[in-house]
């Protein structure tokens, strides 16, 4: 590693200041530009879309967001999309100001309102509700930014809002950043060197993903939910970097590459890690792949993108709900880093029945676990079921 080098990538390591987070405090509340990424997507949403947000984002293969002569049969009459497919058009991040500051997404609430459609033209805008610091046991020092998106249609009508909150941490070459998991022991192995896995744990996980349990066409009526009442668990994973890839090749956007790759860090110059190894700046986004640029955030290798676990508890709910259940608030947290190699088992149970005379709703409590048990995701869900009462 050259002097150079490794100026460079300090000069792309800054420490979290008190004048840093006073700056980015100053734009709470104020309406902000979406597109990040280039560019900001919002052409009419197609068949194509929703398919590929719930097959490669998802890994959710229900007809219902699919299959148009399946969709015909239904009570929607076509094809709609997945809950959390308002991610596919923005990432409801809005966590403005402290270039060269980490983002780690903490997690997302979701009220949704219509479901989506082919043809939809949906915009979205962001502003910034809440700056909080904090001290943690792994951050000595870092800010909560909580961000919300509003989605509408032509016309203003609201589609969804999602509160999102973002984790802004300095990076390991600050001084200031995470410190690493790399020595936290595993039951199969370290955070550091992965996980192994048996052929028997494989063929076990193989037989959850073919067994996995799908209401469908057949009406869940509220009057036949009981609180207490278990949902059928799915699994996810184990994690793979075609996983994460096939995540990213669902969205309608992703990060800008090559051209629009130096573009971009021409006006966020900040906004880039330069590899001590190569002297290659990249978007930071790259520690979902690359292990190098993970540990320089505190990870000990590549890692999730922080809402796909949110998509794989709204997975678990549209499978019980079937295809007559509607989710109208999804939320969902990230309570630790998902690597590469990890296993997410969701679950989910029936904790409240809302006997609401017009749409009839039940409240489910979520969470994930890792293979060894940890829960390493949390949430909660408010789902409109059918009702047998004689309108």
């Amino acid at each position: 590693m050259s002097v150079e080098s490794e100026q460079r990538g300090t000069a792309n390591a800054p420490g979290l200041t008190d004048d840093a987070i006073a700056t980015a405090s100053k734009l709470l509340g104020r309406w902000l530009r979406r597109d990040v990424h280039w560019p900001a997507v919002y052409e009419p949403i197609s068949l194509h879309d929703i398919r590929r947000w719930a097959i490669y984002s998802v890994g959710d293969d229900n007809p219902l967001w699919r299959d148009e002569e399946y969709a015909k049969r239904t009570i929607w009459g076509e094809v709609i999309a997945p809950p959390t497919f308002l991610f596919s058009i923005d990432t409801t991040i809005v966590a403005p100001g402290l270039p060269g500051i980490q983002w780690i997404h903490g997690g997302t609430d979701w009220e949704l309102f219509r479901p989506v459609r082919v043809g939809d033209r949906i915009t979205a805008r962001g502003r910034l509700i809440n700056v909080v610091e904090k001290e943690g046991r792994r951050a000595p020092r870092f800010i909560i930014q909580e961000g919300e998106t509003l989605f509408e249609k032509a016309g203003g009508e609201l589609v969804g809002r999602a509160v999102t909150q973002m984790l802004r941490i300095p990076r390991a070459r600050s001084g200031q950043g995470m410190r690493s998991q790399s020595s936290k022991p595993r039951a199969n192995g370290s955070a550091a060197k992965g996980v192994f896995y048996t052929e028997e744990q494989i063929a076990e996980i193989d037989e959850a993903y073919a067994n996995e349990v799908v209401r469908g066409a057949e009406p869940r009526y509220w009057e036949d939910v009981e609180v207490g009442e278990q949902l059928p668990p799915i699994v996810k994973g184990p994690l793979t970097l075609v996983d994460i890839v096939a995540f990213f090749a669902g969205r309608r956007f992703v990060y800008s590459p090559m051209k629009m790759a130096f573009a971009e860090r021409r006006k966020h110059p900040r906004n880039v890690y330069v590899s001590p190894q190569t002297g290659i700046p990249v978007h930071p986004a790259a520690g979902h792949f690359d292990n190098e640029i993970a540990r320089e955030i505190g990870m000990p290798r590549a890692y999730d993108q922080g809402f796909m676990r949110i998509n794989w508890l709204g997975h678990l709910v549209t499978n019980w709900a079937g295809d007559h259940g509607v989710v109208r608030k999804l939320s969902g947290r990230n309570l630790g880093a998902n690597l590469v190699g990890d296993l997410c088992r969701c679950h989910g149970v029936v904790v409240e029945k809302m006997d609401d005379p017009v749409e009839p709703r039940v409240v489910l409590d979520l969470w994930g676990e890792n293979q060894d048990g940890v829960r390493s995701a949390s949430g909660s869900a408010e789902v409109v079921l059918p009702t047998r009462r004689v309108p």
